[in-house]
């Protein structure tokens, strides 16, 4: 996928598909989290196609709303176009699973142990949905294959994932380009957070295989020099002249403003890095931000 040129006008569609065979809590969880949707999108939008757009990317997918990193997180993203950020660990006996912590005590009712200490069959008997509510009920730890799988059976249009490279052992690096190849995933996705000489790695197994990492205002011009990056994920909110030099490069450019709190839900921002150019958006609240893109769009059809 060549940025900019390939964005294309975003449509409205039907929020509701079958998803993939999963425990009946999350077969629920989509039911809520959809609704929840389609009451913030759908009145008086059918039938619309709205003006270019970055994609908003659901930090843990809509973590505020079902539990993190899970596939009920995951799955009404898929539907409403909004891209995904999760997060990659590896099991005792090297299965790829999608987990924030290296401990499981926060986000399921196991122990506080490492994942590292569990095999896939162990981790996947724990609950990772009731610590959020009982509607998530024994929602499972998914593997990277069942997200992924998710993402390429239901996508509808271009979209972004954003591959948290938490813990990798040198077989699971194999592992994990060979999953996004198996889903054809390459276009929309891109690795980051693990270190360059993984990265080299990476590009290494499938030259496919985008690149990011979090880049500061400062290390913009070194980043570029040194054209080890496909995806600049910037930590400033950048100006229209940065996103379009960095586009010239051949770069994907995504603003990383993921994190919770009133500073991080700022529509004013959002309209900044919007109006900037950009490509993506690491968002908790994306719900709201494409809200506020698309009222901001409404305004201007006027």
């Amino acid at each position: 996928m060549t940025y900019p040129e390939s964005k294309q006008p975003r449509a409205c569609f039907s929020l509701f598909r079958p998803l993939a065979p999963s425990a009946e809590g999350a077969r629920a969880a989509f039911f809520v989290a959809a609704m929840l949707a389609a009451t913030l999108f759908i009145d008086g939008l059918a039938n619309q196609t709205f003006a270019v757009e970055p994609i908003a990317v659901a930090h843990r997918g809509l973590s505020r709303h079902a539990p993190e990193n899970t596939l009920p997180a995951f799955s009404t993203c898929v539907d409403l176009g909004i891209g995904i950020e999760l997060d990659i660990r590896t099991t005792q006996d090297g299965r790829l699973v999608v987990l924030h912590d290296d401990t499981v005590g926060r986000t399921t009712n196991g122990r506080n142990v490492s994942i590292r200490q569990l095999t896939l069959a162990a981790a996947q008997k724990l609950d990772a949905g009731s610590w959020f509510g009982p509607t998530f009920k024994n929602v499972r730890i998914p593997t990277l294959e069942e997200a992924l799988s998710l993402v390429a059976a239901r996508k509808r249009e271009p979209t972004i994932l954003a591959l948290n490279v938490k813990q990798l052992s040198p077989a699971g690096e194999q592992a994990f380009v060979d999953l996004v190849a198996k889903y054809d995933l390459f276009a929309e996705s891109f690795a980051f957070d693990q270190n360059a000489a993984m990265s080299r790695r990476l590009k290494k197994i499938d030259p496919r295989m985008r690149i990011g990492r979090n880049v500061g205002r400062n290390d913009v011009e070194r980043r570029l020099r040194e054209n080890d990056l496909d995806v600049f994920l910037l930590t400033f909110a950048p100006d229209k002249k940065t996103v379009e030099r960095l586009h010239r490069h051949g770069k994907q450019v995504l603003y990383n403003f993921a994190g919770p709190g009133a500073g991080r839900r700022n529509p004013a921002v959002w309209k900044q890095v919007q109006t900037a150019g950009i490509d993506g958006l690491l968002t908790d609240y994306p719900l709201e931000c494409l809200q506020a893109w698309r009222a901001d769009g409404d305004k201007r059809q006027r």
